[in-house]
C-alpha cells in the first residue's frame, strides 16, 4: 500500500530556495519521498510534542558535507497512508528548531 506524501507551502518555498543553492538536494528529497511512499519512516521520532513527527538528516553533497552539515527535514505521519513534509532547513544556515515552533507548524497545517 502506497503512502501519499504531501508538503506544506512553507516546505515548498524553502526547498525551492535551497535547491537553487544546492542542486543535489533535489535528488536527496526524491529519495526521501520514495522511502516515505514505500512506508518507511526514516529519521528520529520527535518525542514530547504530542504528534507523530520525525526529523531526518539529509547529506549536502553539493557542499561535500555529510549529514551533520547537511539538511534537516521535519515531517508528520498523519495516518498510515499520509505523510506531510513540514519543514526543511540547512544545518549550516540555522540551528535546531524548538519543539514549540514545530507544534505551531503542525497546528497551522491543520
Amino acid at each position: 500500500m502506497t503512502t501519499l506524501v504531501e508538503s506544506t507551502g512553507r516546505f515548498d518555498n524553502e526547498s525551492r530556495r535551497l535547491i537553487r543553492k544546492f542542486r543535489s538536494l533535489r535528488n536527496e528529497l526524491d529519495l526521501l519521498k520514495s522511502q516515505l511512499q514505500q512506508g518507511d519512516r526514516p529519521g528520529d521520532r520527535l518525542t514530547g510534542i504530542g504528534y507523530k513527527a520525525y526529523k531526518v538528516r539529509l547529506p549536502n553533497r553539493s557542499a561535500r558535507r555529510g549529514k551533520s552539515g547537511g539538511f534537516r527535514v521535519i515531517y508528520q505521519e498523519r495516518s498510515g497512508r499520509l505523510v506531510l513534509l513540514l519543514l526543511i532547513f540547512s544545518k549550516t544556515e540555522r540551528g535546531d528548531i524548538p519543539d514549540d515552533a514545530i507544534i505551531r507548524v503542525i497546528e497551522e497545517a491543520g
